[in-house]
């Protein structure tokens, strides 16, 4: 528990500091000015240094980080926040989440460099539930999975992965029986029953596989990077649409609780898969803070856009305040009740991971 603490406080600072040294940064060179650069959220323990007129603080939570910018949504400052051009305001929101996908890139580029270890080998499906697409596609226990629309499958999380990214779409789906190819096509399942997967089947790893670790040079680990970036963006907001489109309870999502448990048996498994977690994270909070909710980045973007539909007329300060105070109340709150979810799950003997 203590590793699980550990390793969630170092990940989520890690990921919020780079999102604020963002901000920071783009707001500075904008000609903002900013009051305070803090380490930790509220309250202060301590001003470490006054530099240029920044504040820089250490706070008594020790997770993440925080950017205070004069006049966030009052204009009557000089070089406050708020008195900036509509393209300079939504650039420095712009910079946090654009920072977390560079930071994401630099991760997988670095698990390319490092070098993964691979299991390899033959993934066989143990059983399959009645009614299931897999049952209505013909796919029998015994058969040995080798691709998903082409794609090879070389172990099972690859399978799981492919699946998942599948979801509500009809596949190709490869398959070895009695020593034979067959081919059989399927959609996997949005919501499928408790219990039950996407595609209906229980697999596992045939005895005998290999661990091989893969790694590459710099210069093709880069390409790679952001490339994995691109891949991870697609299919988190993919995710996100197949969410909401069958509808979501608090239950059904990992919040803090669960991201603390997952982190500490990640970082059990190694450094590359530490860094890789990190690098998922990364890109989940980038798209997080990009929806038009306040008082996250795309809600302050949205009030922006929706200022320049009124012919630039702004908003009165007290009322963006309020709309962004309400919906960080309601975010807290949503945050609570699924840490409530992640903690039964957990003192249940369950898992947070899908």
């Amino acid at each position: 528990m203590l590793l699980s603490v550990i390793v969630f406080v170092i990940v989520f600072s890690l990921v919020v500091l780079v999102h604020e040294l963002g901000h920071f940064v783009v707001a500075r060179r904008s000609g903002i000015k900013v009051l305070e650069f803090g380490l930790g959220y509220p309250p202060r323990l301590k001003t470490l240094a006054v530099r240029d007129g920044v504040e820089y603080t250490l706070n008594a939570i020790p997770i993440g980080g925080f950017v205070r910018m004069l006049g966030e949504e009052d204009p009557s400052e000089p070089d406050s926040f708020a008195r900036k051009s509509a393209r300079v305001r939504i650039g420095t929101l712009l910079a946090g989440p654009v920072m977390n996908l560079f930071l994401a890139a630099v991760l997988f580029a670095g698990v390319f460099v490092i070098g993964e270890q691979i299991a390899v080998g033959r993934v066989v499906i143990q059983s399959v539930a009645p009614n299931s697409p897999a049952e209505q596609a013909g796919i029998l226990p015994g058969d040995v999975v080798t691709a998903i629309e082409g794609q090879e499958v070389r172990n099972t999380l690859e399978l799981l992965e492919r699946t998942l990214a599948s979801a509500g779409t009809e596949v190709s789906v490869s398959l070895l029986r009695a020593g034979k190819e067959a081919h059989v096509r399927l959609t996997p399942r949005l919501k499928p029953p408790p219990g039950e997967g996407a595609m209906g089947i229980v697999i596992m790893m045939q005895e005998g596989y290999q661990v091989q670790t893969v790694r590459h040079p710099i210069w093709e680990a880069i390409p790679l990077g952001l490339r994995e970036v691109w891949i991870v963006f697609q299919e988190t907001i993919a995710g996100f649409v197949r969410m909401f489109r069958v509808g979501i309870s608090p239950g059904d999502i990992a919040g803090p609780v669960g991201i603390l448990q997952l982190g500490g048996a990640v970082a059990q498994t190694g450094v590359a898969n530490l860094m890789r977690f990190v690098a998922f994270l990364s890109v989940n909070l980038s798209i997080i803070n990009l929806l038009p909710v306040p008082p996250l980045d795309g809600g302050r973007i949205a009030f922006i856009l929706l200022e320049k539909l009124r012919g630039g007329k702004r908003f009165a300060p007290q009322y963006e305040g309020f709309a962004h105070f309400i919906g960080l109340i309601l975010l807290l709150a949503f945050m609570a009740v699924v840490s409530y979810f992640d903690i039964v799950r957990i003192l249940g003997g369950g898992s947070v991971v899908p």
